[in-house]
Protein backbone atom coordinates (compact mmCIF):
# COMPACT_ATOMS: atom_id res chain seq x y z
CA UNK A 1 0.00 0.00 0.00
CA UNK A 2 1.34 3.41 -0.95
CA UNK A 3 2.11 6.01 1.70
CA UNK A 4 -0.52 8.34 0.25
CA UNK A 5 -3.21 5.68 0.63
CA UNK A 6 -2.04 4.79 4.15
CA UNK A 7 -2.14 8.40 5.36
CA UNK A 8 -5.51 9.07 3.72
CA UNK A 9 -7.05 5.84 5.01
CA UNK A 10 -5.73 6.46 8.53
CA UNK A 11 -7.04 10.04 8.58
CA UNK A 12 -10.44 9.06 7.19
CA UNK A 13 -10.66 6.06 9.49
CA UNK A 14 -9.95 8.16 12.58
CA UNK A 15 -12.36 10.84 11.43
CA UNK A 16 -15.05 8.24 10.76
CA UNK A 17 -14.44 6.62 14.14
CA UNK A 18 -14.67 9.86 16.10
CA UNK A 19 -17.63 11.10 14.05
CA UNK A 20 -19.52 7.85 14.73
CA UNK A 21 -18.68 8.04 18.44
CA UNK A 22 -20.01 11.60 18.49
CA UNK A 23 -23.04 10.59 16.40
CA UNK A 24 -23.90 7.71 18.76
CA UNK A 25 -23.50 9.98 21.77
CA UNK A 26 -25.61 12.69 20.13
CA UNK A 27 -28.34 10.21 19.13
CA UNK A 28 -28.38 8.77 22.64
CA UNK A 29 -28.73 12.25 24.14
CA UNK A 30 -31.47 13.07 21.64
CA UNK A 31 -33.29 9.84 22.43
CA UNK A 32 -33.01 10.49 26.17
CA UNK A 33 -34.32 14.01 25.66
CA UNK A 34 -37.27 12.81 23.58
CA UNK A 35 -37.92 9.95 26.00
CA UNK A 36 -37.78 12.42 28.89
CA UNK A 37 -40.25 14.67 27.09
CA UNK A 38 -42.62 11.73 26.54
CA UNK A 39 -42.23 10.61 30.13
CA UNK A 40 -42.84 14.14 31.41
CA UNK A 41 -46.02 14.30 29.34
CA UNK A 42 -47.14 10.87 30.56
CA UNK A 43 -46.36 11.76 34.17
CA UNK A 44 -48.37 14.94 33.88
CA UNK A 45 -51.26 13.00 32.43
CA UNK A 46 -50.96 10.31 35.12
CA UNK A 47 -50.74 12.96 37.82
CA UNK A 48 -53.87 14.67 36.53
CA UNK A 49 -55.72 11.35 36.23
CA UNK A 50 -54.74 10.30 39.74
CA UNK A 51 -55.74 13.69 41.16
CA UNK A 52 -59.13 13.61 39.36
CA UNK A 53 -59.70 10.05 40.50
CA UNK A 54 -58.83 11.04 44.07
CA UNK A 55 -61.23 14.00 43.96
CA UNK A 56 -64.01 11.79 42.65
CA UNK A 57 -63.42 9.38 45.52
CA UNK A 58 -63.33 12.14 48.14
CA UNK A 59 -66.67 13.54 46.86
CA UNK A 60 -68.37 10.15 46.96
CA UNK A 61 -66.52 8.50 49.83
CA UNK A 62 -69.51 8.80 52.19
CA UNK A 63 -71.65 6.75 49.80
CA UNK A 64 -69.13 3.92 49.58
CA UNK A 65 -70.13 1.53 52.37
CA UNK A 66 -67.83 -1.42 51.73
CA UNK A 67 -65.15 -2.89 49.49
CA UNK A 68 -67.67 -4.11 47.00
CA UNK A 69 -69.05 -0.60 46.60
CA UNK A 70 -65.53 0.81 46.21
CA UNK A 71 -64.75 -1.71 43.49
CA UNK A 72 -67.99 -1.03 41.66
CA UNK A 73 -67.65 2.72 41.84
CA UNK A 74 -63.97 2.64 40.90
CA UNK A 75 -64.59 0.39 37.87
CA UNK A 76 -67.47 2.58 36.70
CA UNK A 77 -65.57 5.83 37.10
CA UNK A 78 -62.50 4.41 35.35
CA UNK A 79 -64.42 3.06 32.34
CA UNK A 80 -66.28 6.35 31.88
CA UNK A 81 -63.29 8.70 32.10
CA UNK A 82 -60.06 6.89 31.00
CA UNK A 83 -58.62 5.87 27.63
CA UNK A 84 -57.77 2.44 26.38
CA UNK A 85 -54.09 2.59 27.41
CA UNK A 86 -54.72 2.47 31.16
CA UNK A 87 -55.42 -0.19 33.80
CA UNK A 88 -57.04 0.20 37.25
CA UNK A 89 -55.93 -1.95 40.19
CA UNK A 90 -57.55 -2.39 43.58
CA UNK A 91 -55.39 -3.69 46.38
CA UNK A 92 -52.90 -5.08 43.85
CA UNK A 93 -55.63 -6.89 41.86
CA UNK A 94 -56.59 -5.88 38.37
CA UNK A 95 -59.98 -4.20 38.54
CA UNK A 96 -60.51 -2.83 35.04
CA UNK A 97 -58.42 -3.28 31.91
CA UNK A 98 -59.61 -1.89 28.62
CA UNK A 99 -56.16 -1.90 26.96
CA UNK A 100 -56.22 -5.43 25.62
CA UNK A 101 -52.78 -6.11 27.23
CA UNK A 102 -51.98 -7.99 30.39
CA UNK A 103 -49.65 -6.36 32.96
CA UNK A 104 -48.07 -7.79 36.10
CA UNK A 105 -48.06 -4.95 38.63
CA UNK A 106 -45.95 -6.85 41.16
CA UNK A 107 -43.29 -7.57 38.55
CA UNK A 108 -43.30 -3.91 37.51
CA UNK A 109 -42.74 -2.75 41.08
CA UNK A 110 -39.99 -5.30 41.71
CA UNK A 111 -38.12 -4.68 38.45
CA UNK A 112 -38.83 -1.04 37.84
CA UNK A 113 -36.14 0.63 35.69
CA UNK A 114 -33.87 3.30 37.11
CA UNK A 115 -34.81 6.23 34.91
CA UNK A 116 -33.04 8.81 37.05
CA UNK A 117 -31.13 10.00 33.94
CA UNK A 118 -34.43 11.24 32.54
CA UNK A 119 -35.19 13.42 35.55
CA UNK A 120 -33.18 16.31 34.11
CA UNK A 121 -35.71 16.45 31.29
CA UNK A 122 -38.76 16.39 33.61
CA UNK A 123 -40.69 19.40 34.78
CA UNK A 124 -39.99 20.07 38.47
CA UNK A 125 -43.74 20.43 39.09
CA UNK A 126 -44.42 16.90 37.87
CA UNK A 127 -45.21 14.48 40.70
CA UNK A 128 -43.28 11.26 40.65
CA UNK A 129 -42.70 10.56 44.33
CA UNK A 130 -44.07 6.95 44.45
CA UNK A 131 -43.87 6.30 40.75
CA UNK A 132 -42.95 2.91 39.28
CA UNK A 133 -41.71 3.05 35.68
CA UNK A 134 -40.41 0.58 33.11
CA UNK A 135 -39.65 0.45 29.41
CA UNK A 136 -40.92 -2.93 28.27
CA UNK A 137 -41.25 -4.76 25.00
CA UNK A 138 -44.16 -6.89 23.78
CA UNK A 139 -45.01 -8.18 20.34
CA UNK A 140 -42.18 -6.11 18.83
CA UNK A 141 -43.42 -2.90 20.43
CA UNK A 142 -41.65 -0.68 22.97
CA UNK A 143 -43.88 0.51 25.81
CA UNK A 144 -43.32 3.16 28.48
CA UNK A 145 -45.23 1.78 31.52
CA UNK A 146 -46.00 4.02 34.50
CA UNK A 147 -47.95 3.22 37.67
CA UNK A 148 -48.84 5.34 40.68
CA UNK A 149 -51.11 4.67 43.74
CA UNK A 150 -54.10 6.90 44.47
CA UNK A 151 -53.35 8.49 47.82
CA UNK A 152 -55.41 7.35 50.83
CA UNK A 153 -57.06 4.56 48.81
CA UNK A 154 -56.38 1.00 47.68
CA UNK A 155 -56.64 2.02 44.05
CA UNK A 156 -53.62 2.21 41.73
CA UNK A 157 -53.45 3.50 38.16
CA UNK A 158 -51.24 2.04 35.44
CA UNK A 159 -50.89 3.65 32.07
CA UNK A 160 -48.59 3.04 29.16
CA UNK A 161 -47.56 4.66 25.92
CA UNK A 162 -46.28 3.04 22.77
CA UNK A 163 -42.79 4.52 22.11
CA UNK A 164 -41.83 2.12 19.32
CA UNK A 165 -41.85 4.94 16.80
CA UNK A 166 -39.37 6.89 18.89
CA UNK A 167 -36.85 4.02 18.82
CA UNK A 168 -37.46 3.34 15.13
CA UNK A 169 -36.87 6.97 14.27
CA UNK A 170 -33.69 6.93 16.31
CA UNK A 171 -32.51 3.79 14.51
CA UNK A 172 -33.34 5.35 11.13
CA UNK A 173 -31.37 8.45 12.11
CA UNK A 174 -28.40 6.28 13.08
CA UNK A 175 -28.51 4.32 9.80
CA UNK A 176 -28.95 7.51 7.80
CA UNK A 177 -26.09 9.14 9.66
CA UNK A 178 -23.90 6.09 9.13
CA UNK A 179 -24.69 6.05 5.42
CA UNK A 180 -23.93 9.75 5.10
CA UNK A 181 -20.72 9.28 7.10
CA UNK A 182 -19.67 6.45 4.77
CA UNK A 183 -20.37 8.55 1.66
CA UNK A 184 -18.50 11.51 3.15
CA UNK A 185 -15.64 9.19 4.11
CA UNK A 186 -15.27 8.01 0.51
CA UNK A 187 -15.33 11.60 -0.76
CA UNK A 188 -12.91 12.66 1.95
CA UNK A 189 -10.63 9.72 1.15
CA UNK A 190 -10.41 10.79 -2.48
CA UNK A 191 -9.86 14.43 -1.55
CA UNK A 192 -7.24 13.56 1.06
CA UNK A 193 -5.45 11.27 -1.40
CA UNK A 194 -5.12 14.16 -3.85
CA UNK A 195 -3.99 16.59 -1.13
CA UNK A 196 -1.49 14.16 0.43
CA UNK A 197 -0.25 13.20 -3.03
CA UNK A 198 0.42 16.88 -3.72
CA UNK A 199 2.13 17.33 -0.34
CA UNK A 200 4.31 14.24 -0.85
CA UNK A 201 5.31 15.19 -4.39
CA UNK A 202 8.74 16.45 -3.20
CA UNK A 203 9.40 13.05 -1.63
CA UNK A 204 8.67 11.38 -4.97
CA UNK A 205 11.16 13.75 -6.58
CA UNK A 206 13.66 12.81 -3.87
CA UNK A 207 13.04 9.13 -4.53
CA UNK A 208 13.49 9.60 -8.27
CA UNK A 209 16.66 11.64 -7.74
CA UNK A 210 18.02 9.01 -5.33
CA UNK A 211 17.40 6.28 -7.90
CA UNK A 212 19.25 8.29 -10.57
CA UNK A 213 22.17 8.92 -8.22
CA UNK A 214 22.24 5.20 -7.38
CA UNK A 215 22.38 4.60 -11.13
CA UNK A 216 25.47 6.79 -11.47
CA UNK A 217 24.03 10.18 -12.44
CA UNK A 218 25.52 12.35 -9.69
CA UNK A 219 24.50 15.65 -11.30
CA UNK A 220 20.82 15.22 -10.33
CA UNK A 221 19.36 17.87 -7.99
CA UNK A 222 15.86 18.40 -6.60
CA UNK A 223 13.94 21.65 -6.64
CA UNK A 224 14.19 23.83 -3.54
CA UNK A 225 10.95 25.78 -3.25
CA UNK A 226 9.22 27.17 -0.18
CA UNK A 227 10.22 27.55 3.45
CA UNK A 228 8.81 24.39 5.04
CA UNK A 229 10.53 21.28 6.33
CA UNK A 230 10.41 19.63 2.91
CA UNK A 231 12.54 22.46 1.52
CA UNK A 232 15.07 21.84 4.30
CA UNK A 233 15.12 18.15 3.34
CA UNK A 234 15.61 19.11 -0.32
CA UNK A 235 18.52 21.43 0.60
CA UNK A 236 20.13 18.69 2.69
CA UNK A 237 19.66 16.19 -0.14
CA UNK A 238 21.21 18.54 -2.69
CA UNK A 239 24.15 19.21 -0.39
CA UNK A 240 24.57 15.45 0.09
CA UNK A 241 24.42 14.95 -3.69
CA UNK A 242 27.08 17.64 -4.19
CA UNK A 243 29.32 16.02 -1.59
CA UNK A 244 28.80 12.58 -3.14
CA UNK A 245 29.53 13.96 -6.61
CA UNK A 246 32.69 15.63 -5.32
CA UNK A 247 33.82 12.47 -3.56
CA UNK A 248 33.12 10.32 -6.61
CA UNK A 249 35.01 12.73 -8.86
CA UNK A 250 37.87 12.82 -6.37
CA UNK A 251 37.95 9.02 -6.21
CA UNK A 252 37.82 8.83 -10.00
CA UNK A 253 40.71 11.29 -10.29
CA UNK A 254 42.67 9.43 -7.61
CA UNK A 255 42.00 6.12 -9.36
CA UNK A 256 43.13 7.59 -12.67
CA UNK A 257 46.28 8.99 -11.05
CA UNK A 258 47.02 5.62 -9.45
CA UNK A 259 46.45 3.89 -12.76
CA UNK A 260 48.87 6.24 -14.49
CA UNK A 261 51.29 5.92 -11.56
CA UNK A 262 51.30 2.13 -11.79
CA UNK A 263 51.69 2.29 -15.55
CA UNK A 264 54.57 4.73 -15.30
CA UNK A 265 56.16 2.69 -12.51
CA UNK A 266 55.97 -0.47 -14.58
CA UNK A 267 57.56 1.38 -17.51
CA UNK A 268 60.28 2.85 -15.30
CA UNK A 269 61.11 -0.55 -13.86
CA UNK A 270 61.10 -2.34 -17.19
CA UNK A 271 64.02 -0.48 -18.77
CA UNK A 272 66.62 -0.86 -15.98
CA UNK A 273 65.52 -4.42 -15.20
CA UNK A 274 65.90 -5.37 -18.86
CA UNK A 275 69.40 -3.88 -18.90
CA UNK A 276 70.38 -5.51 -15.61
CA UNK A 277 69.07 -8.88 -16.79
CA UNK A 278 70.91 -8.55 -20.11
CA UNK A 279 74.24 -7.66 -18.54
CA UNK A 280 73.83 -10.36 -15.90
CA UNK A 281 73.22 -13.02 -18.57
CA UNK A 282 76.15 -11.64 -20.56
CA UNK A 283 78.47 -11.91 -17.55
CA UNK A 284 77.34 -15.48 -16.91
CA UNK A 285 77.56 -16.84 -20.45
CA UNK A 286 80.29 -14.87 -22.23
CA UNK A 287 83.98 -14.47 -21.38
CA UNK A 288 84.47 -10.71 -21.34
CA UNK A 289 87.53 -8.57 -20.93
CA UNK A 290 88.04 -6.84 -17.61
CA UNK A 291 87.05 -3.52 -19.13
CA UNK A 292 83.79 -4.95 -20.49
CA UNK A 293 83.12 -6.70 -17.21
CA UNK A 294 83.75 -3.47 -15.31
CA UNK A 295 81.49 -1.63 -17.71
CA UNK A 296 78.68 -4.18 -17.22
CA UNK A 297 79.03 -4.18 -13.44
CA UNK A 298 79.10 -0.39 -13.41
CA UNK A 299 75.86 -0.29 -15.40
CA UNK A 300 74.24 -2.81 -13.08
CA UNK A 301 75.39 -0.81 -10.04
CA UNK A 302 74.16 2.45 -11.56
CA UNK A 303 70.75 1.04 -12.40
CA UNK A 304 70.40 -0.62 -8.98
CA UNK A 305 71.14 2.72 -7.31
CA UNK A 306 68.55 4.38 -9.51
CA UNK A 307 66.00 1.73 -8.56
CA UNK A 308 66.91 2.27 -4.90
CA UNK A 309 66.36 6.01 -5.24
CA UNK A 310 63.12 5.33 -7.07
CA UNK A 311 61.81 3.07 -4.29
CA UNK A 312 62.88 5.58 -1.61
CA UNK A 313 61.03 8.41 -3.31
CA UNK A 314 57.97 6.23 -3.86
CA UNK A 315 57.93 5.37 -0.16
CA UNK A 316 58.29 9.03 0.76
CA UNK A 317 55.50 9.98 -1.64
CA UNK A 318 53.28 7.24 -0.17
CA UNK A 319 54.00 8.40 3.37
CA UNK A 320 53.19 12.01 2.49
CA UNK A 321 49.94 10.93 0.82
CA UNK A 322 48.83 9.49 4.16
CA UNK A 323 49.66 12.66 6.08
CA UNK A 324 47.18 15.47 6.70
CA UNK A 325 47.72 19.21 6.99
CA UNK A 326 46.69 18.99 10.67
CA UNK A 327 49.37 16.36 11.38
CA UNK A 328 52.04 18.46 9.66
CA UNK A 329 50.88 21.52 11.61
CA UNK A 330 51.62 19.63 14.83
CA UNK A 331 55.25 19.17 13.64
CA UNK A 332 55.74 22.76 12.48
CA UNK A 333 58.49 24.82 14.09
CA UNK A 334 60.00 28.24 13.50
CA UNK A 335 62.99 27.58 11.20
CA UNK A 336 65.80 29.85 10.04
CA UNK A 337 65.77 30.09 6.25
CA UNK A 338 69.57 30.52 6.05
CA UNK A 339 70.07 27.18 7.79
CA UNK A 340 67.62 25.50 5.37
CA UNK A 341 69.55 26.96 2.42
CA UNK A 342 72.89 25.90 3.96
CA UNK A 343 71.63 22.32 4.48
CA UNK A 344 70.43 22.21 0.88
CA UNK A 345 73.79 23.46 -0.42
CA UNK A 346 75.59 20.88 1.69
CA UNK A 347 73.50 18.03 0.23
CA UNK A 348 74.10 19.28 -3.34
CA UNK A 349 77.78 20.21 -2.89
CA UNK A 350 79.10 17.23 -4.84
CA UNK A 351 76.94 17.83 -7.90
CA UNK A 352 77.56 21.57 -7.78
CA UNK A 353 81.29 20.92 -7.86
CA UNK A 354 81.05 18.31 -10.63
CA UNK A 355 79.04 20.59 -12.95
CA UNK A 356 80.87 23.76 -11.84
CA UNK A 357 77.56 25.47 -11.05
CA UNK A 358 77.30 28.33 -8.57
CA UNK A 359 74.51 28.25 -5.97
CA UNK A 360 73.50 31.73 -4.81
CA UNK A 361 71.21 32.30 -1.82
CA UNK A 362 69.32 35.43 -0.81
CA UNK A 363 67.08 36.07 2.21
CA UNK A 364 64.97 39.25 2.03
CA UNK A 365 64.24 41.39 5.06
CA UNK A 366 61.29 39.99 7.04
CA UNK A 367 61.76 36.51 5.56
CA UNK A 368 64.44 35.27 7.94
CA UNK A 369 62.21 32.55 9.42
CA UNK A 370 59.51 30.23 8.21
CA UNK A 371 56.99 27.92 9.96
CA UNK A 372 57.27 24.32 8.83
CA UNK A 373 58.73 20.84 9.17
CA UNK A 374 62.52 21.03 8.76
CA UNK A 375 63.03 17.62 7.10
CA UNK A 376 60.23 18.15 4.60
CA UNK A 377 61.35 21.68 3.69
CA UNK A 378 64.95 20.53 3.15
CA UNK A 379 63.60 17.73 0.91
CA UNK A 380 61.50 20.27 -1.01
CA UNK A 381 64.42 22.68 -1.57
CA UNK A 382 66.81 19.84 -2.43
CA UNK A 383 64.49 18.39 -5.07
CA UNK A 384 63.80 21.79 -6.63
CA UNK A 385 67.51 22.68 -6.66
CA UNK A 386 68.43 19.20 -7.99
CA UNK A 387 66.03 19.67 -10.92
CA UNK A 388 67.60 23.08 -11.56
CA UNK A 389 71.07 21.53 -11.56
CA UNK A 390 70.05 18.82 -14.04
CA UNK A 391 68.64 21.45 -16.40
CA UNK A 392 71.64 23.82 -16.11
CA UNK A 393 74.87 23.82 -18.05
CA UNK A 394 78.35 24.23 -16.59
CA UNK A 395 79.22 27.70 -15.39
CA UNK A 396 75.59 28.78 -14.86
CA UNK A 397 73.93 29.96 -11.65
CA UNK A 398 71.14 28.45 -9.54
CA UNK A 399 69.48 30.82 -7.06
CA UNK A 400 67.65 30.15 -3.80
CA UNK A 401 65.61 33.19 -2.72
CA UNK A 402 63.35 33.74 0.31
CA UNK A 403 60.84 36.62 0.51
CA UNK A 404 57.71 37.33 2.51
CA UNK A 405 55.70 35.83 -0.38
CA UNK A 406 57.52 32.49 -0.49
CA UNK A 407 60.59 30.48 -1.48
CA UNK A 408 61.97 30.62 -5.03
CA UNK A 409 64.41 28.40 -6.94
CA UNK A 410 65.53 29.61 -10.36
CA UNK A 411 68.02 28.42 -12.97
CA UNK A 412 69.44 29.45 -16.35
CA UNK A 413 68.71 26.15 -18.05
CA UNK A 414 66.82 25.00 -21.12
CA UNK A 415 63.35 25.83 -19.79
CA UNK A 416 60.11 23.88 -20.15
CA UNK A 417 57.57 24.15 -22.98
CA UNK A 418 54.29 25.78 -21.93
CA UNK A 419 52.24 22.72 -22.85
CA UNK A 420 54.28 20.62 -20.42
CA UNK A 421 53.97 22.87 -17.34
CA UNK A 422 50.57 21.50 -16.21
CA UNK A 423 51.89 17.93 -16.13
CA UNK A 424 55.33 18.20 -14.55
CA UNK A 425 54.06 17.65 -10.96
CA UNK A 426 52.55 14.29 -11.90
CA UNK A 427 54.52 11.24 -10.66
CA UNK A 428 56.98 9.80 -13.26
CA UNK A 429 56.32 12.61 -15.72
CA UNK A 430 59.53 13.80 -17.38
CA UNK A 431 59.83 16.46 -20.06
CA UNK A 432 63.03 14.99 -21.52
CA UNK A 433 62.92 11.32 -20.61
CA UNK A 434 66.31 10.33 -22.04
CA UNK A 435 68.14 13.22 -20.34
CA UNK A 436 66.35 12.59 -17.06
CA UNK A 437 67.28 8.91 -17.02
CA UNK A 438 70.89 9.71 -17.84
CA UNK A 439 70.89 12.09 -14.86
CA UNK A 440 69.38 9.39 -12.62
CA UNK A 441 65.91 10.95 -12.44
CA UNK A 442 62.58 9.15 -12.13
CA UNK A 443 60.08 12.00 -12.42
CA UNK A 444 59.09 11.97 -8.74
CA UNK A 445 60.87 15.06 -7.41
CA UNK A 446 58.30 17.68 -8.36
CA UNK A 447 55.46 15.37 -7.26
CA UNK A 448 57.09 15.24 -3.81
CA UNK A 449 57.58 19.02 -3.79
CA UNK A 450 53.94 19.64 -4.70
CA UNK A 451 52.76 17.28 -1.95
CA UNK A 452 55.02 18.89 0.68
CA UNK A 453 53.86 22.39 -0.29
CA UNK A 454 50.18 21.39 -0.04
CA UNK A 455 50.69 19.76 3.37
CA UNK A 456 52.08 23.11 4.60
CA UNK A 457 49.09 24.96 3.17
CA UNK A 458 51.22 26.45 0.39
CA UNK A 459 51.17 26.08 -3.40
CA UNK A 460 53.85 25.15 -5.93
CA UNK A 461 53.97 27.10 -9.18
CA UNK A 462 56.42 26.68 -12.05
CA UNK A 463 57.25 29.48 -14.51
CA UNK A 464 59.53 28.88 -17.47
CA UNK A 465 60.85 30.52 -20.61
CA UNK A 466 62.06 27.84 -23.06
CA UNK A 467 65.77 28.25 -23.81
CA UNK A 468 66.32 30.84 -21.04
CA UNK A 469 65.25 29.99 -17.51
CA UNK A 470 62.88 28.13 -15.13
CA UNK A 471 61.57 29.44 -11.82
CA UNK A 472 59.89 27.31 -9.14
CA UNK A 473 57.80 29.30 -6.67
CA UNK A 474 56.59 27.94 -3.32
CA UNK A 475 53.94 30.56 -2.46
CA UNK A 476 52.89 31.00 1.18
Amino acid sequence: MKLTTKISAAAVGLLLLFSQIFSIWNLRETQQMRLGSVMSSELTRLNISARNFSEEISHNWSYLKDEKGERFWGRSCFQNHYSANAVLYYDGEELSNISGLEFDLDYLKKHADDLSELQKYLDDAVWYGSLSAMIGETEGRKLLILSAPISDTKFELLQYRDITKLYEENRKLFLRGGMMALILAVILLLALSLVVQHILRPFRHLSSASAKIAGGDYSVRVEERGRDELTEVAKSFNEMARQVQGQVQSLAETNEKQRRLLGALAHELKTPMTGIQGYAELLQRVELSKERQQEALSYIEQECKRLSRLSAKLLQLEELAGESEEEISAEKKTLEVKKLFAETEKLLHRWLAEKEICLETEVAEGAETVEGDADLLVSLLTNLADNALKASSSGSVVRLVATKEGLFVSDEGKGIPKEELAKITEPFYMVDKSRSRQAGGAGLGLALCDQIARLHGWSLRIESEPGRRTKAEVCF
